[in-house]
């Protein structure tokens, strides 16, 4: 999406900040470390080209990983670049001002306009999706407000229940294939072979873990991943046969290769022992002190929920003398433009595209519908102080974790270091040389601490990943308030002459074309609260918004009704002369009619007296005769 500035401030910010200075901390002594290996193999070259090239490759990968998080807190820490276009629309965008916005947009949208209106309609919310598998549905069984959760926390939170049931199921199947090997079902090899499976418990339940703390993917935004039991099942069922098989290989290894169980237990006790319950004691340590502060996170978030799906309706008739396309461009270009947030045009989610049906001459029927929304503004999602600590202390606790870790890789580089010594100074050239009675003891021992600290740094490692991942995962997650605004009008319209100045003298008359409309709105408004999570770079708000909460708005709807009604009986059926200049020319045209019809008057007067003149003079000469006579 790009970037379109505008001078009025969304008030969008930069939520990592925080998390974005402690990595790069983290990554600066990462770096510092890295360097310092990296002068020290140096110095060491000459004296020892192995052992200096053992450090350098080292301190090259140390400062890699040291430069990769120093950047990346470097960038989490920069201005947030955000346009007028964001967030990311909840449909496809038609409106015309955002074109090229919504196009760009259109893979990450979470609906479309089909779904929003029966969401409306049937007051649901499609958001909030089944649980798929037995463990999933057993988890939301035991927290039924989980449903409620966006899609990145349901997802940890299964992922971890799931560690613990993995967890719990190994140390179950463990016991198992004690008792199966322990018990001779499997012969004397049975027991030799019991270390083996304390090493793939071990094993097993670390990358377990590591896999829970690998960071959310996007795809984890957008639906919820099945959860099943269908991996215990196959750990239950291995329990019995893999003792089984190990063992019955491993008498008939013995049997063809003449080799009794005492010379393998003479063989096992100069291996040092890899302690496994150690291990595994401390898995469960790590995993018990990062999953109360995740849960501790997502309970804040849980006492947060109110997942309501409420709706303000009006559905009314309206008898008005209107056309009914004015009805729709007065909704779109005032009544809805006028409710603008910060001037930023609508999401138009179904674009106004009134149907005029006329069916006789002058009458006919009409519908048009439109689903917007109000540019979404933040919505601050404050979770308390016992939250906002958790989150720190995960983030700080994770990071330390990081930095545990680079110690037992420094230590691992010098135990290479210490294994190639030997080897040099014992003049080891073969694997038999190394593996003979007088070498083996003192390798084993070197190779075994190389090992522990390898593996001590790998779980450390995967629970300062799970830390880190899940502390980012709740900084991320951004909230937003909208109006969602539904519009459905339907109706009938007659068509109607009026003429008004036809007076028997007016010369200037206004004739109007009236119709006539029956106007059924269905009108539906929620404000709803909306959820993303942010990222750092080009693409940090770009990603799909999901609908968590729907609130009646009555305030919101009765306002459209009244601006849609004063519109209505504020209209002019008759038109009328506004210009000064008409308004001249009719006057004009007014004084010359009456001038008009004025004239015939002067006339028939001007006769009259003529023919009272004339009668006189017709009196006076019979007055002079009769006098005469």
């Amino acid at each position: 999406m790009a970037f379109d500035y505008g001078s009025i401030d969304l008030g969008l910010k930069n939520p990592f900040k925080l998390e974005g200075k402690v990595t790069a901390l983290r990554g600066a002594i990462e770096s510092i470390t890295g360097i310092t290996l990296l002068v020290v193999a140096a110095g060491l070259v000459k004296e020892d080209a192995t052992a200096g090239w053992i450090l350098m490759l080292f301190g090259m990968i140390i400062l890699g990983f040291g430069i990769a998080s120093l950047s990346t807190g470097i960038y989490a820490t920069l201005k947030y670049f955000v346009g007028r276009n964001h967030p990311t629309s909840l449909a496809y965008n038609y409106s015309k001002s955002q074109s090229s916005t919504a196009k760009e947009e259109k893979k990450e949208v979470a609906y479309n306009d089909q779904e929003l209106e029966e969401m409306l309609m049937g007051r649901k919310n499609i958001t909030f999706k089944e649980p798929k598998g037995f463990l999933s549905r057993l988890l939301h069984s035991l927290i039924p407000k989980l449903m409620f959760l966006p899609y990145p926390m349901r997802n940890i939170a299964q992922q971890l229940f799931g560690s613990w049931v993995s967890t719990f199921v190994a140390l179950i199947a463990y016991g198992l294939v004690a008792f199966v090997s322990l018990s001779g079902f499997t012969g004397e090899a049975g027991e030799l072979a019991f270390p083996i499976y304390s090493s793939i418990l071990m094993f097993y339940v670390l990358f377990s873990w590591r896999s829970a703390g690998k960071p959310t993917t996007r795809n984890a935004a957008r639906e919820i991943e099945p959860l099943g039991g269908g991996a215990l099942a196959k750990v239950i069922s291995l329990s019995f046969i893999l003792p089984i098989i190990i063992g019955l290989s491993m008498s008939w290894l013995m049997q063809e290769q003449h080799i009794s169980k005492a010379q393998i237990d003479v063989w096992f006790e100069q291996l040092p022992n890899l302690h496994a319950g150690m291990y595994l004691v401390a898995i469960i340590i790590l995993a018990t002190l990062s999953c109360a502060l995740v849960f501790t996170m997502l309970k804040a978030r849980l006492n947060s929920i109110t997942p309501s799906t409420e709706v303000s309706e009006l559905r009314e008739n309206w008898q008005e003398s209107v056309h009914p396309t004015e009805i729709f461009i007065n909704l779109d270009n005032l009544v809805m433009a006028n409710r603008r947030y910060k001037e930023v045009p609508n999401r138009v989610y179904r674009e106004l595209n009134p149907q005029l049906q006329e069916q006789v001459e002058g009458k006919g029927g009409f519908k048009g519908e439109i689903i917007q929304e109000i540019q979404p503004k933040l919505h601050e999602l404050d979770l308390g102080k016992g939250f906002s600590m958790a989150r720190l202390l995960a983030l700080l606790s994770g990071n330390f974790l990081y930095l545990i870790a680079l110690i037992f890789t420094v230590l691992l580089a010098y135990s290479f270091i210490d294994i190639y010594r030997y080897i040099d100074s014992a003049n080891i050239n073969s694997i038999e040389q190394a593996l003979n009675n007088r070498h083996i003891s003192p390798i084993s021992e070197l190779v075994m601490a190389s090992v522990h600290l390898l593996l001590i740094g790998v779980l450390i490692k995967a629970f300062a990943q799970l830390l880190s991942s899940n502390a980012h995962l709740f900084f991320a997650e951004m909230q937003f308030e909208s109006l969602l605004v539904y519009f459905k009008c339907e109706g009938t319209f007659t068509e109607s002459k009026i003429s008004t100045g036809t007076g028997i003298h007016d010369s200037t008359r206004s004739e109007n074309t009236l119709v006539r409309s029956s106007i059924t709105p269905w009108v539906i408004v929620s404000r709803i609260v909306t959820t993303t999570f942010a990222a750092t770079g080009m693409k940090n708000l770009e990603h799909p918004r999901h609908i968590m909460e729907m609130h009646k708005d009555e305030g919101q709807l009765q306002a459209i009704k009244n601006d849609v009604i004063a519109f209505l009986k504020d209209r002019e059926s008759i038109a009328s002369i506004t210009s000064e200049r008409d308004l001249g020319n009719a006057s004009q045209i007014h004084q010359l009619n009456q001038q008009t019809r004025a004239m015939p008057t002067q006339q028939s007067a001007i006769t009259k007296n003529d023919e009272e003149a004339a009668g006189f003079i017709r009196q006076q000469d019979d007055l002079a005769s009769e006098t005469k006579s």
